[in-house]
């Protein structure tokens, strides 16, 4: 990160930085515009851990679930699928599903 800023400050290019601490995992950040405008992040990401997208945070799926009807003679019970929390193969078909969907939008 260091030498990032060196290089920076050799081009005179400002920038502003910060220290992130989450979890008990620290991470550094490096904040600057490019020429065009943009901004960039520079991070020690690696510091972070890589979890699993189907054990940190699973999906429902949008399933209808039992209904039960009751009526003074008669009760009756609809099972159609229980709801489910989709794998992690299945997660990421509705990302890129999802991402395809506003890539056309934005297209149109």
């Amino acid at each position: 990160m260091s030498l990032v800023m060196q290089k920076l400050e050799d081009m005179n290019i400002q920038y502003v930085t910060a220290v992130v601490e989450e979890g008990g995992v620290i991470v550094d950040q490096l904040f600057f515009h490019d020429p065009d405008g943009y901004m960039i992040e520079i991070c020690n990401c690696q510091n972070l851990p890589v979890l699993p997208l189907s054990s940190s945070c699973p999906l429902k799926l949008n399933l209808p679930t039992a209904t039960t009807t009751t009526t003074t003679t008669t009760t009756t019970t609809t099972a159609l699928r229980k709801p489910k929390y989709c794998s992690g193969e299945a997660a990421a078909v509705m990302m890129m599903d999802n991402l395809l969907v506003e890539m056309m939008n934005i297209s149109m």
